[in-house]
């Protein structure tokens, strides 16, 4: 399976660098997300005690126990609701909600996700409100990753 932990660090500092340069807006909120992204398979197999893809879930109080573990894809949100501990604690915290969105969604609600925006050819002007956002996120997944212990 992928070193979803390493290529997390490796994103992050991938989309921190580009921040740094102009024009690179775009890539940087591609690559911000992915990080997340790979965060989240990351704690998704260590919360079920998988080491691949579809195998049964072995975590015993868990509602997936003994249940295929899918791959999320990129669905940022999907790959927490899979992990019910995790799940609960993002439910009660608004902020970290909305910054998760703003993360998914870097151009805002109605355009595409971080994935989708790779294919757009200008550059993002706004940049602080993501920023913010995707430290919260790392911040907040850093603080509650005894949760899936």
């Amino acid at each position: 399976m992928e070193d979803y932990n390493e290529a997390f660090r490796a994103r992050r500092r991938d989309a921190n660098e580009l921040l740094q340069l102009n024009g690179h807006k775009i890539a940087a909120f591609h690559l911000g997300g992915v990080a997340v992204e790979c965060r989240l398979k990351a704690f998704l197999v260590l919360y079920h005690k998988v080491v691949e893809w579809e195998q049964p879930s072995g975590r015993r109080k868990d509602s997936c126990f003994k249940q295929p573990v899918k791959n999320p894809g990129h669905g940022l949100l999907t790959a927490i609701k899979r992990m019910s501990r995790l799940y609960d604690k993002a439910k009660l915290d608004y902020m970290f909600l909305k910054h998760l969105e703003k993360v998914t969604h870097p151009l805002g609600a109605s355009s595409m996700d971080y994935i989708g925006i790779r294919y757009i050819a200008e550059t993002a002007t706004c940049q602080d409100e993501w920023i913010n956002s995707f430290d919260y996120v790392c911040r907040w997944l850093d603080k509650n990753k005894g949760d899936l212990l």
